[in-house]
């Protein structure tokens, strides 16, 4: 029978004895004895139970701490040094061997802005005009980018503007653009800093020269450009 009271079954339990007597030499166990016994196998349950989900408690991964997500782009004809530059900001090195980008190349980085962390998505737009059915499709949403163009290559230079013009067209809401200016240790330089400074002032844009080559200002390009994004996009005091 089923005892409701103390929810634990009360059948009579029966232990061999010395062969004589009904029930072919087995005797009856005391009912208190079998309390007692089942009791403590309750009380072993109860305590295999506890420590099972202290365990799951310990197990359980924290939660993790708010990441701002900062949306970037780059922009710039075929062999400008697009790629060079995100490899140098994400893993702090350079690859002489050039490898053109095929649609759309993609680097992420997280950093910290004092109490924040961040996570830089970077898309890297291939250059080819034979690209561009794929690379429109991320100019959306975008928060910020580097414009860039090669100091030995005045064909670079002169196609900034219809790089700016395709990212309008196909969705970039006012992002905050730098225009880089790469490959500055190169000696056979035909673009002055002077007038490619002097285009992005009048294109309000701020302007700076890097070395992907040497590293020479790569990391002040992104640092700064994801400051103004936290401040400009999110509302955030990064000074």
């Amino acid at each position: 029978m089923f005892d409701q009271r103390s929810r634990r079954l009360s059948l009579p339990t029966y232990t061999k004895g010395n062969g004589n007597g009904p029930g072919g030499g087995f005797r009856k166990v005391a009912e208190d004895t079998v309390t007692k016994v089942r009791t403590k196998s309750m009380d072993e349950i109860g305590n295999q139970l506890s420590q099972q989900l202290k365990m799951q408690q310990l197990s359980v991964k924290p939660r993790k701490k708010d990441v701002t997500k900062v949306k970037l782009i780059s922009m710039g004809d075929t062999g400008v040094g697009k790629s060079c530059i995100i490899k140098r900001f994400c893993e702090g090195r350079f690859s002489n061997k050039y490898f053109g980008t095929i649609g759309v190349d993609y680097g992420v980085k997280s950093v910290r802005f004092g109490a924040a962390e961040v996570r830089i998505n970077l898309f890297d737009l291939a250059g080819g005009p034979e690209f561009l059915s794929v690379r429109n499709e991320f100019y959306k949403d975008t928060q910020g980018g580097i414009l860039v163009f090669d100091v030995t290559n005045r064909k670079s230079f002169e196609a900034l503007n219809a790089w700016v013009d395709e990212s309008c067209t196909f969705g970039a809401k006012s992002p905050e653009i730098f225009v880089v200016a790469n490959k500055i240790e190169m000696p056979s330089r035909v673009v002055s800093e002077e007038e490619a400074r002097m285009w992005a002032d009048e294109n309000g844009f701020e302007y700076f020269e890097v070395s992907a080559s040497t590293g020479s200002r790569v990391m002040d390009v992104f640092e700064k450009l994801t400051s103004r994004i936290l401040r400009e996009k999110f509302g955030m005091n990064t000074y």
